[in-house]
């Protein structure tokens, strides 16, 4: 019995203890510093943990609407979704950062990023439009070269190469060389002297089977398609001649449908050569971009790339 008190005795002395120190950490709310999560937010940024990076500037915009960061914060943590891939996210954050901030010193950026991501979901044409309408509404010359810098970025890359030329041409002298403007330039000027196959001529040259083909330089394509056609003639011929009429009938619609197809090929390969030459000095500039916006080379894309805090 003593010692089942002493046991209770103990039990209770050392509960005593315990609890006026764990009610006091239990009592003691949890302190998020200001400074200490944007710089959190912005290491994860920094080291490329984009989806992480969003999620703590997303932190920082709730618990400090007041901070002096708040505004921007905005915008950086739509940076994060765009650096992250999340174009679809992005878009939308940066487009809603335009209409709450349009007078501040970020809304022209974030219009540019805006279009930007329009571009990167598979739909630039609607990115000319928003940019377009930014023009019509600015005055001044520094924003209006940026935005004239994104639109000639985005008709390139969506094929309008005439209306890229144009801007190209007007921005290339002021904008120093590291830009590669020149060089687009150049590949531009390129493509109207590429050595272009008729795709009539083809198609006229394929009347005599293999003629289409030989005149694109497909040598192998042209005498398979000669002794082929040949082939089926000789042996529809022979068929009538021998009196097997059914026979005859169904190779020669065989033979109709190989000659057809000769013509059809050759004047869809003179297309299809033409545009794979086109298509490939089309991805040297479009990787002279990639690079750029890979060195965060932001002047010369039109674009806000790094997290803008002072």
């Amino acid at each position: 019995m003593k010692f089942t008190c002493r046991v209770a005795v103990i039990f209770l002395a050392f509960a005593s203890l315990i609890w006026p120190v764990g009610q006091k950490a239990a009592a003691e709310p949890l302190l998020i510093d200001e400074t200490a999560q944007l710089n959190y937010a912005q290491s994860l940024f920094h080291s490329g943990e984009y989806s992480e990076s969003a999620r703590e500037y997303s932190r920082y915009i709730h618990f400090f609407p007041e901070g002096k960061a708040w505004q921007v914060a905005h915008y950086a943590r739509a940076l994060a979704w765009y650096q992250g891939g999340d174009f679809k996210k992005a878009g939308k954050a940066f487009g809603a950062f335009r209409e709450a901030f349009k007078k501040s010193s970020l809304g022209l950026a974030a219009g540019l990023m805006e279009a930007q991501c329009r571009n990167r979901l598979g739909d630039p044409a609607s990115g000319v439009i928003l940019l377009g309408n930014m023009e019509r509404e600015e005055s001044e010359s520094d924003a209006l070269r940026m935005i004239r810098t994104r639109m000639a970025w985005t008709r390139l890359e969506m094929g309008d190469l005439p209306r890229a030329e144009r801007l190209f041409q007007a921005l290339s002298p002021e904008t120093d060389q590291g830009c590669g403007y020149n060089e687009i330039l150049g590949t531009l000027d390129r493509f109207k002297t590429l050595p272009e196959k008729s795709p009539l001529l083809a198609g006229s040259f394929a009347v005599i089977p293999g003629g289409g083909y030989l005149y694109l330089g497909r040598y192998q394509d042209a005498i398979v398609s000669f002794f082929m056609n040949v082939a089926l003639g000789l042996a529809a011929s022979e068929s009538f001649d021998s009196g097997h009429n059914a026979l005859g009938a169904v190779i020669s619609f065989v033979g109709l449908g190989f000659y057809s197809g000769n013509i059809h090929g050759s004047y869809n390969g003179a297309k299809k050569a033409n545009r794979a030459v086109r298509e490939s000095l089309w991805r040297d500039m479009l990787f002279w971009g990639a690079e750029l916006e890979k060195k965060g080379n932001e002047s010369c894309l039109g674009l806000t790339l790094s997290v803008p805090f002072d």
